[in-house]
């Protein structure tokens, strides 16, 4: 049996302002997110969108050896070295006290009925009728049903997260106006602290048994996997969450499957899935991208006005020439 080494994180109050929040993937200019003393930036609390990253907890076993949980592999894996953290807490006199706990941290969903109060509401949410008015009611019913676009009280849309067992993972409540376009903000109701985590939106739509017919289409966010849907719809469109959100656990269930990645139109979302693609074909994703910035700099997609579109400007631009 394992036991858990205890870490404490404290909050440095000196804030990194020109940090890119992980989370949220915006400038940190309003000091939202705090990071740990004597931790990568990576690593803090945002009280923006209310998200925790902590870094990989650290577990020993009795002879003090190290080890790290490997969400891809399902497994513990030894580390190379020994922590300073683990050191720290080998020396503590409440080593004894620490309870010896399972080999995995338990998983929480959310109850099912929490996607049909939400789906069957009355009044539905902006970026369901720009859609509507955009595309027709029967396009929309069909991404709607597909996805299970909920609306909440306060008229935010819902995006569930749902995995390949229809377990529903989290969610995600972003407003819109009623041209479609997003808001600053948004909800994450549910919080990995307590044992909610999020999969990829629409990791409910892969099918195992069609791994190299079935062709999955990656995207930024959920409104450009909607919209890539009812446009392209013998594709399966999927949503990794913001330019850092494709991490290996989200990837997992893409191993073996024949995957496009689409980033949005800008050297870094490019930069970022470039290099993110040679480590996800060595977990077994037959992976490609679509670079949509043609070679060109951000300094020119700004002259053309097309510095960090999306999917959905590129086919709207494409219907209006």
């Amino acid at each position: 049996m394992l036991k858990r080494v205890k870490q404490d994180y404290k909050f440095n109050q000196k804030r990194n302002y020109k940090l890119t929040t992980p989370c949220c993937n915006t400038n940190n200019k309003d000091g939202k997110f705090i990071n740990y003393i004597d931790l990568p930036d990576i690593y803090g609390y945002c009280y923006s969108c209310g998200k925790t990253n902590l870094p990989p907890s650290i577990f020993t076993d009795n002879n003090n050896n190290e080890y790290i949980w490997n969400p891809v592999l399902n497994k513990y894996e030894k580390t190379a070295t020994n922590s300073v953290a683990t050191k720290q807490q080998q020396q503590s006199n409440n080593v004894a006290n620490n309870n010896t706990i399972q080999t995995k941290t338990p998983i929480k969903y959310i109850p099912k009925p929490k996607i049909w109060e939400t789906y069957n509401s009355s009044n539905e949410n902006n970026l369901l009728l720009y859609l509507r008015e955009t595309y027709g009611d029967k396009a929309v019913d069909i991404v709607k049903e597909s996805y299970f676009i909920g609306t909440n009280y306060d008229g935010g849309t819902i995006f569930w997260n749902i995995n390949k067992n229809l377990l529903v993972q989290k969610s995600k409540i972003s407003y819109y106006k009623s041209n479609g376009k997003r808001t600053n903000k948004f909800k994450v109701p549910y919080k990995n602290e307590d044992g909610y985590f999020s999969c990829l939106f629409g990791e409910h739509l892969i099918d195992d048994n069609k791994k190299g017919e079935q062709v999955i289409i990656l995207v930024e966010s959920e409104k450009t996997a909607i919209v890539g849907a009812i446009n392209l719809p013998k594709y399966t469109w999927l949503a990794y969450g913001g330019l850092n959100g494709l991490t290996d656990s989200k990837a997992s269930p893409l191993i073996g499957h024949r995957v496009l990645i689409i980033p949005d139109i800008s050297n870094k979302a490019t930069e970022v899935m470039n290099k993110k693609i040679v480590h996800l074909k060595k977990l077994g994703i037959d992976i490609s991208i679509w670079d949509m910035t043609n070679g060109k700099t951000d300094e020119q997609l700004k002259k053309e006005g097309i510095y960090n579109d999306d999917l959905e400007d590129y086919f709207r631009k494409i219907k209006s020439s």
